[in-house]
């Protein structure tokens, strides 16, 4: 919650504004266990740990744009190749 309100320059918050700042705390927490939940094979989840990793922070902060990425989202590998999977990621 203190990170969000540092983003948005809050140093002496209100009543409104942590209540806002909670609020905003519990929909990404929403969201990251709808995400681990949905996410049957961990591919996307290791995908965006990944980009979090490279300091791309790719995750969604609401439920909705969860359901918007989880809906069109397609592996590295254009789910065209069988043969490269988590057990031949195609590394040698």
């Amino acid at each position: 919650m203190k990170a969000i309100l540092v983003k948005e320059g809050i140093i002496e918050p209100t009543t409104a504004q942590l209540k806002n700042a909670m609020d905003k705390a519990e929909e990404e927490l929403h969201t990251i266990i709808f995400m681990y939940k949905t996410d049957k094979y961990g591919r996307i989840i290791t995908e965006k740990e990944n980009d979090v990793l490279e300091g791309k922070d790719t995750f969604p902060i609401m439920v909705a744009d969860a359901c918007w990425v989880l809906g069109g989202w397609k592996n590295k590998y254009g789910n065209k190749d069988t043969r490269l999977n988590e057990a031949n990621d195609g590394v040698e």
